[in-house]
Parts: structure tokens; sequence; C-alpha cells
């Protein structure tokens, strides 16, 4: 299993409990564990990044939507885009 996907299913398990008493903060999990909730994205990020660095870590909304990306955002192969692309 890899760490983001223990971040995730950590979330998932305490989603109810989040959502019942932090609805609209933001959550950071790392490693599988809950770190602590903020009150606007920007401080879940640096404090995201001043623990964990690069990362890999969760942050997400308690209580919002999940969000759908269509496929051509989530996976466009390299030899697409050409030379000089992003």
């Amino acid at each position: 299993m890899t760490t983001l996907t223990k971040d995730i299913a950590a979330f998932d398990r305490m989603r109810p409990e989040l959502e019942a008493d932090h609805r609209g903060e933001w959550v950071v999990f790392h490693d599988g564990k809950f770190v602590d909730t903020f009150a606007d994205f920007e401080a879940a990020a640096s404090d995201a990044v001043e623990r964990f660095d690069k990362g890999p870590y969760l942050i997400r909304q308690i209580g919002a939507p999940p969000v759908q990306l269509p496929g051509g955002m989530v996976f466009t192969p390299k030899h697409i885009l050409g030379a000089g692309r992003i």
C-alpha cells in the first residue's frame, strides 16, 4: 500500500468524526496518520511543507465533495505534448 493510499484510507476512516466536528476546515494526513486540522488551505499546506517537506501527504477539505477531473487532465502521454510543452 502506498503512503498516499494509506493517507486516503485513514481520512476515510475518520471522515464521520471530522465532518461532525470540523466541517469546512482542512486536514493533513501523513504516513497514514492524522496530523491536524486547519482553518484554511494555506495554513494546512504551510504546516505540511514545514513538517514533511515535499511529502507525500494528504490535504483535504472536510465535507467537500470529491473532485472529478476529466481523463485528459489526469493522463496525457508525453509524446502527445511534444517538445517543450508541459
